[in-house]
């Protein structure tokens, strides 16, 4: 009898307070713009064809067609994720339990993500001061910098780089893996974003657009040292296949074009810091 009145233990997505609130309603909104944009996807595979030039016309085709199935397996993923899914079964039992919505005609349908960041924000600097792992770096100093690219050259003397703007920029080019790049780092002085340092793959069109995004979701986005080390690690690691996956090519045919790192235990049992080849789509 004891045992048929305890009271049960409480469903995680019943517990929604105002954050968790805050935090679904900006998960909804990112996947309607998502859904936005996919609607432009027809649009964009048949612009090319406007082209006079057949190179470039089957170029353009070609990568609009891989961004489109990319975006579409990436909004699948999300849209059956746990995450979304907790968010709509929590609205079923909601719904099941008050089935008047009136109120909710009162709520703004947009501006959540914006209200999720400003809200994270604060939340960082309300903090007690200690410091987090996207803070570190971002107040690089000229003798750091210099320090760091010193170092760097030291260790990858084939590769040439370039300072410019009093080392605020830095130029690397070389050829891996049969391809020319061509990378810019950008060094933002006195900035306080976790996007201090910003990296791009100069070019159009794949691969350099791809190891752009690969770039900008790294960890540690204000660890110089990190940052440069990834870029030595598309000369010196050949993307032949993917550490996650196994495979050479991803579902959309493309090799792994992303470099992320791991520690091992080396020969003499000392950890050391190996790079490894991804696909973009097994970052996730």
């Amino acid at each position: 009898m004891a045992a048929a009145e305890a009271p049960q233990a409480a469903s995680p997505i019943d517990n929604y307070d105002e954050a968790k609130c805050l935090a679904a309603l900006a998960q909804l909104e990112h996947l309607k713009h998502q859904l936005d944009d996919l609607r432009l996807t027809l649009p964009r595979i048949l612009e090319p064809f406007h082209m006079p030039s057949k190179p470039p016309m089957f170029h353009a085709f070609k990568d609009n067609l891989i961004k489109a199935q990319r975006d579409m397996k990436t909004f699948k993923s999300q849209w059956q994720g746990q995450e979304t899914q907790n968010i709509l079964e929590h609205a079923r039992k909601s719904v099941a339990a008050d089935p008047d919505l009136s109120a909710g005609a009162q709520i703004q349908q947009y501006g959540w993500i914006e209200k999720e960041t400003k809200q994270n924000d604060a939340a960082k600097n309300n903090g007690d001061g200690e410091e987090r792992p996207d803070d570190l770096g971002i107040r690089i100093t000229n003798e750091e910098r210099d320090s760091i690219v010193g170092q760097w050259r030291q260790t990858h003397p084939t590769i040439k780089i370039e300072e410019v703007d009093d080392g605020k920029q830095l130029l690397i080019p070389f050829v891996g893996d049969s391809t020319k790049y061509r990378f810019r780092v950008t060094i933002s002085e006195g900035a306080t974003s976790p996007q201090a340092i910003q990296a791009e793959c100069e070019g159009a069109g794949e691969p350099f657009t791809s190891v752009t995004r690969c770039l900008a979701s790294r960890p540690n986005p204000n660890d110089l040292k990190h940052l440069l080390d990834m870029i030595a690690a598309y000369k010196t690691v050949k993307g032949l296949q993917c550490a996650k996956c196994k495979k050479m090519l991803d579902d959309d045919t493309t090799k792994p074009i992303a470099r992320r790192c791991r520690q091992a235990t080396g020969a003499s049992e000392t950890s050391e810091t190996v790079w490894e080849p991804f696909h973009e789509g097994c970052l996730v």
